[in-house]
């Protein structure tokens, strides 16, 4: 591994938005884009057919800027043994995932106001601790990008 790979921060945060709206579609009866664009669109009073852009570019924003921030962290270990990097990007990843679930209500809110015009909200949800399928949809995203950001790329390198 020597570095930073626009490449694959790009592939490992579009497959981690693809996966993690692929976990919500399977698992209950709607997924963040929709929630998120349709809200947006409603508190906004912006023309309906922009709930669906709206909602995917909020999603796949996220996503890159997750996938960017596992990549930048894992920047300055590169200089340690591969097999470290895939241990500690692992232990990485799923203490990213941890953070993105606990932030997952007031971020939500605060995009949701930001976004349909409103200003900052004067009060925030609480952070989310539960153990459910928000925590286990954002540890599959972590797990997709440490997947393609390290593991492939170290395995493609020992066959």
């Amino acid at each position: 591994m020597k570095g930073f790979r626009i490449g694959l921060w790009l592939l490992a945060g579009l497959a981690g938005a693809i996966v993690f709206w692929l976990f919500q579609f399977v698992t209950g009866p709607s997924t963040i884009t929709a929630f998120m664009g349709q809200q947006i669109v409603t508190q906004g009073g912006y023309t309906a057919s922009w709930t669906v852009p709206i909602g995917w570019g909020i999603h796949l924003g996220v996503s890159l800027a997750y996938s960017f921030l596992f990549a930048l962290i894992m920047l300055p270990l590169f200089v340690l043994a591969e097999r470290i990097q895939l241990v500690l990007g692992l232990v990485i990843g799923a203490a990213l995932g941890w953070v993105a679930t606990l932030i997952t209500v007031p971020a939500i809110t605060v995009t949701i106001s930001v976004l349909s015009g409103k200003s900052f909200p004067a009060n925030l949800p609480g952070l989310n601790t539960a153990y459910g399928l928000p925590f286990w949809n954002h540890m599959l995203f972590f797990g997709v990008v440490w997947l393609i950001y390290l593991f492939i790329p170290y395995r493609g390198r020992k066959f």
